[in-house]
């Protein structure tokens, strides 16, 4: 199985309303895409948002990446976030967050302008 983590740093409190809508838009797509096995999502306060999710496959997660409201998301990380990161990793089940969260930690930001 895939396993995609990610933690999104929102800009500013203007931001904030805009990313919430495009993350329970994204949120919803994920639970409903084919290949998908798991969605998880937290936070740490109002600025920082978490995801872990699991797929059956590349190709599933890809599609979902790469269509609907996810997309659109995507499109405008710029704008609503000053910095991301993304880790993608293949397991054999699911882990919880506290070891996600930990692979997580060891990779760098991608700063946004």
């Amino acid at each position: 199985m895939l396993i995609v983590a990610t933690e999104l740093h929102v800009r500013n409190f203007w931001k904030f309303i805009p990313f919430v809508k495009y993350s329970t838009r994204s949120t919803k797509q994920a639970k409903q895409a084919e290949g998908c096995l798991h969605v998880w999502v937290g936070n740490k306060g109002w600025r920082i948002g978490y995801t872990l999710t699991a797929w059956k496959d590349k190709a599933s997660m890809q599609h979902y990446r790469n269509t609907g409201p996810h997309k659109e998301a995507i499109q405008q990380i710029a704008n609503l976030s000053k910095q991301y990161k993304t880790l993608v990793w293949e397991a054999e089940q699911l882990p919880d967050w506290k070891d996600a969260k930990a692979k997580l930690d060891e990779i760098a930001f991608k700063q946004l302008k």
